[in-house]
């Protein structure tokens, strides 16, 4: 057998493998709010929008550029894909855009996440952590910074509002 059909084959057989796990997934939680230290700092909220989908928010304080002057206020908009892994636990991956301002300071990143997330069983306590690697198209003398930023790290603890 040639590689790209022994290829085929393991990609088809973790996906049956993966799907049937997928299968087996009880609900943690449809909808959470928090708070979220690391990079953004602030609010957090997260709504299941089907079996897998999610979209969560953060609005808070970007510390991305390295430079006490160019603190700003960010909102962050994330479509995530979360994955059952045991109970109570699921991994993501996901992406978004964050807009942000501060002092002579404005930013439009795409943003991509991956993350692990907990959610206790008999406690509405939702914890995740995650990496949030984001590209920004525009030149900093213009109104940002241009480039890839991989500094962006997340711990998060919501209230679980909804099961």
């Amino acid at each position: 057998m040639n590689l790209i059909k022994k290829i085929i084959i393991a990609v088809s057989i973790i996906t049956v493998g993966f799907l049937s796990n997928i299968q087996s997934q009880d609900d943690n939680y449809t909808t959470a709010m928090g708070i979220r230290g690391g990079n953004p700092t602030g609010f957090t909220y997260k709504h299941f929008i089907g079996r897998f989908g999610v979209l969560e928010g953060i609005a808070g304080i970007n510390f991305s550029f390295n430079d006490p002057k160019k603190l700003a206020f960010a909102i962050t908009g994330l479509y995530e894909y979360h994955m059952y892994l045991a109970e109570g636990w699921n991994a993501y991956v996901g992406g978004g855009l964050s807009i942000g301002a501060g002092q002579k300071l404005f930013f439009l990143n795409a943003d991509a996440i991956i993350g692990l997330e907990y959610t206790f069983y008999n406690f509405p306590i939702n914890i995740s952590i995650d990496y949030k690697p984001y590209y920004s198209p525009f030149h900093r003398n213009l109104i940002g910074v241009k480039g890839a930023g991989f500094n962006e790290f997340g711990l998060s603890v919501r209230y679980v509002i909804l099961r």
